[in-house]
């Protein structure tokens, strides 16, 4: 909403309540207004409220529409404000918002703001498990960093109050690095199976022998296949490791699935 400057009857909104007075005074008299080409319809008063001004009694033109109300007392509607019409405490659309006796006319002042602000992304934490240390140690490797993101939004103001506020874009213009930490823990220690009972499912399995060999192509302990091995960080065959790395790897496939890798013993773990 801004004011224009012919008639100047409105400046500021904190003016309105005088101008509006001014106006009412002149407003047959303004060129080309409804009521100097139908002056001899009676009009109708209503009430005008122009952003977080007072409301002020005007007359106009009966059905008439209210941006003819407010062009006549000078102040111009851009593309952003907001014209209601309210009846009977209703509001009202269409056709309806032809002005009818007792009116009341709302000009809300809108005004969407661009903001453009830098924020912070955390640097994250990545944890690294390691025999190395002892079991609860942790050492920081590297400290990492913090990144950056640009934030693009707007923000929308009814008569001068902050009513939304929405993101429109976000860019990641710098890239976080993750603080890293060693973490100790025990050999062959997998969070989460570590109390199961592995040695009921290696039993089940190939009879406690790390050295089993089953001709259909499964190996060890606990029966592994190659493919599985290899997806659990095995190499070689899982003959050739401890019984420890076995069941290291074992652990690791529980994690991934469960019991389904041992449809029959697994119901032992």
């Amino acid at each position: 909403m801004r004011a224009t400057t012919t008639p100047a009857l409105f400046t500021r909104p904190r003016n309105v309540a005088a101008s509006v007075a001014a106006a009412a005074l002149a407003l047959t008299l303004v060129p080309g207004s409804a009521s100097a080409q139908q002056a001899d319809t009676e009009p109708v008063d209503v009430r005008l409220k122009v952003a977080d001004a007072a409301p002020v009694e005007v007359a106009t033109t009966p059905q008439a529409w209210p941006g003819e109300l407010l062009e006549a007392y000078g102040v111009s509607v851009d593309g952003n404000d907001l014209v209601d019409v309210v009846r009977d405490g209703d509001e009202v659309s269409g056709e309806r918002k032809r002005l009818r006796q007792g009116d009341v006319v709302r000009l809300t002042d809108v005004v969407k703001e661009r903001k453009t602000k830098r924020e912070r992304v955390r640097r994250g934490t990545v944890e690294v498990f390691t025999t190395e240390l002892k079991p609860g140690v942790r050492k920081v490797v590297r400290e990492g960093r913090p990144g950056t993101r640009v934030v693009v939004a707007r923000k929308t103001f009814h008569n001068g109050e902050p009513v939304k506020y929405r993101v429109i874009k976000r860019k990641l213009v710098k890239d976080p690095r993750p603080r890293r930490v060693l973490v100790g823990r025990e050999a062959y220690a997998v969070a989460g199976a570590n109390g199961l009972n592995w040695g009921a499912l290696a039993n089940c399995e190939s009879g406690g022998n790390p050295d089993a060999v089953n001709p259909a192509g499964y190996y060890g302990l606990y029966q592994f296949d190659l493919g599985t091995w290899r997806s659990v960080g095995g190499s070689g065959l899982p003959t050739s490791a401890s019984a420890g790395e076995q069941t290291y790897r074992a652990k690791l496939l529980y994690k991934q699935r469960g019991r389904s890798p041992w449809p029959t013993c697994g119901r032992l773990l």
